[in-house]
């Protein structure tokens, strides 16, 4: 997987994420993907929100478990705008688990 993967949303809109791992996340409030199939063949498993992803980690480390998934975070401090991209990430890609609000 490459350190940034751009995903559609449902309105056309595109976002752009960087890869992270669980010992890196920042406190900072953001989305979660976790994708899997690489490049080529590109799929959400995971898609969440958090208030702050360090805090969210436990969580999303039980979400994923047992799974083969490469992480990526998009850092957004406002809530309405985390919403927003969440639900039109969710209706486009059509992930496996969906989580929102954590930490």
């Amino acid at each position: 997987m490459t350190d940034f993967v751009d995903v559609p949303g449902a309105s056309g809109a595109r976002y752009r994420f960087r890869r992270a791992t669980f010992e890196d996340l920042p406190v900072n409030a953001g989305n979660v993907l976790a994708m899997t199939g690489g490049k080529a063949r590109p799929r959400a498993v995971l898609c969440a929100t958090a208030r702050s992803l360090a805090r969210a980690r436990p969580a999303l480390g039980e979400a994923l478990s047992g799974r083969s998934a490469t992480l990526y975070v998009r850092l957004n401090m406002a809530r309405a705008v985390r919403d927003a991209e969440h639900a039109d990430i969710v209706a486009a890609m059509e992930p496996e688990v969906v989580l929102a609000d954590l930490g």
